[in-house]
């Protein structure tokens, strides 16, 4: 507690004009992303990784949290003027926002979806300031074997951030290792993977990766579309009638904010997941006997967008603290934080707690300032709608080469770049999921380096070593659960299917 007070109380000198700027930014182009289908927060996130390899860590990790945000509510937007999600977590809002559009209320939708935005960021920043104490306690316990051990319990996320085949994951998440492997080898130096070229000898970089897997493919996936703009009403505006649902329907905020918070600190499950669960605890607790769900009621509106605004900061908590990304967007969160030098983790509150302690901050004032920046530019951005989709291509290719490039100012990560583009709309035209890649290629080195380190120093006897710290222990218990229960479900849905086979 006397730390949630502390940074607090230290809010001048964490928080500068550099960093407000940062935000604002952020804002801006998270609401745009988020607005324009296909592309999304996520994509918004990995185009402007490069671009913060010359910032400082807060406001470079400020820019990204307002594209995160900015993001994840712009997809309302979209929803409600044209009926499309802008993003996946949009889609709840869509079963009631794009009803009352119809009818005439687009305003009203569009503002309830701003203020539960930026309340469901607001309670999950809370939560987030308020463990702060607590993870920088765990983090004096902390040495080579426990970071060893959760960078371990964040690789067992593999499988559950594929969202078909739980076995495409985790082939994923070992093409990410091996990815990682090539180049020196931490300890020793020896070249390893490196087929005697001097090109790989430093190793694979983030940025071609990220943006090349990310971006390039999309692009790619976006050729295969109809290109076309969307005709919309621009005659949407700020609805000062929607403020006096915090009077109204107080509890549906604060559910669907706790809610969202909760459902973001588990990894996989996700802003869709959080939107759906808010959205059916709405209508099990109607403000009136007939809520009418589905067309046009303002409690799905409130319930969807608080909630999937509120998994922003629910998912910053175990990566932050335990190196564990909960969805792809905080993966690649994870890989713009080490790009600066820092090394998410318990230890992170100790090396980095000015860091830690900014990151925090910017989140709060992010999630403050999402209300009145989506109310002013509401007219701006719906007429972005209107925009042909090949002209936003051209601008995501000119960003992502450019961006790249200007990180390393080589030739070769432009080459990078696009084979890594390419492979990655190979994947994703099999269905192979993106984000374990990522988390394979962050993970995997904090891994081995600190297993290394714990060999060395328990001399190679490991399993004695392990035995005398019960943190390290309750983390590899917590591993094993985490690898068998998906054993235990399949093992069980067999026998069921067994079991229902018409005899003879």
């Amino acid at each position: 507690m006397q730390n949630t007070i502390d940074t607090f109380a230290n809010l001048p000198d964490l928080i500068s004009l550099a960093q407000i700027t940062s935000i604002v930014l952020g804002l801006l182009i998270g609401i745009v992303v988020g607005l324009l289908p296909g592309i999304g927060p996520l994509l918004g996130v990995v185009m402007a990784i490069p671009f913060t390899f010359y910032m400082d860590p807060v406001p470079a990790m400020a820019l990204l949290i307002g594209i995160y945000q900015g993001g994840s509510f712009g997809g309302a937007i979209s929803s409600t003027v044209i009926g499309i999600p802008g993003t996946p977590m949009a889609a709840a809002t869509l079963l009631d926002a794009r009803p009352m559009a119809v009818r005439g209320q687009a305003s009203l939708a569009v503002t309830l979806s701003t203020i539960g935005s930026s309340l469901g960021g607001i309670i999950s920043s809370i939560v987030l300031i308020a463990t702060a104490s607590h993870l920088a306690a765990l983090a004096l316990k902390f040495g080579p074997a426990e970071t060893a051990a959760f960078s371990l319990l964040g690789l067992t996320t593999l499988g559950a951030l594929s969202r078909g085949s739980a076995i495409k994951g985790w082939m994923m998440g070992f093409a990410g290792l091996f990815i990682a492997v090539i180049g020196r080898d931490p300890i020793s130096g020896v070249s390893r993977y490196t087929f005697g070229s001097v090109y790989l000898e430093g190793g694979m970089t983030l940025i071609p990766l990220l943006v090349g897997l990310f971006s390039i493919s999309e692009i790619l996936m976006q050729i295969e579309k109809p290109v076309r703009a969307h005709d919309t009403d621009s005659d949407v505006s700020a609805s000062a009638t929607a403020f006096r649902s915090l009077i109204l329907r107080p509890v549906n905020y604060i559910r669907s904010g706790l809610i969202g918070v909760f459902v973001g600190i588990l990894p996989g499950v996700g802003g869709v997941t959080a939107s759906f669960m808010s959205y059916r605890a709405a209508m099990l607790f109607p403000k009136r006997k007939d809520p009418d769900f589905g067309r046009g009621n303002p409690d799905g509106v409130i319930a969807s967008e608080t909630a999937n605004s509120a998994v922003t900061g629910g998912a910053l908590i175990p990566m932050l603290a335990l190196s564990i990304p909960g969805d792809p967007i905080v993966a690649v969160l994870m890989g713009g934080l080490m790009l600066q030098g820092v090394q998410p983790g318990a230890t992170m509150f100790l090396q980095h707690g000015d860091i830690v302690n900014g990151i925090f901050l910017a989140f709060l004032i992010t999630a403050m300032l999402l209300l009145p920046i989506g109310l002013i530019f509401i007219r701006a951005t719906v007429r972005l709608l209107r925009v042909p989709q090949w002209s936003i291509m051209t601008g995501v290719l000119l960003l992502s080469l450019i961006g790249t490039y200007s990180v390393s100012r080589q030739i070769l990560d432009l080459a990078w770049l696009l084979g890594f583009g390419a492979v990655g709309y190979l994947l994703r035209k099999g269905g192979y999921p993106l984000a374990p890649v990522v988390v394979g290629f962050v993970l995997g080195p904090i891994f081995e380096t600190n297993f290394r380190r714990m060999s060395l120093i328990s001399q190679g006897d490991i399993p004695g070593y392990i035995a005398g710290r019960p943190i390290t222990l309750a983390v590899l218990m917590l591993v094993l659960l985490f690898l068998l229960v998906p054993l235990i479900r399949w093992g069980l849905d067999v026998h069921r299917a067994r079991k229902s086979e018409p005899v003879g």
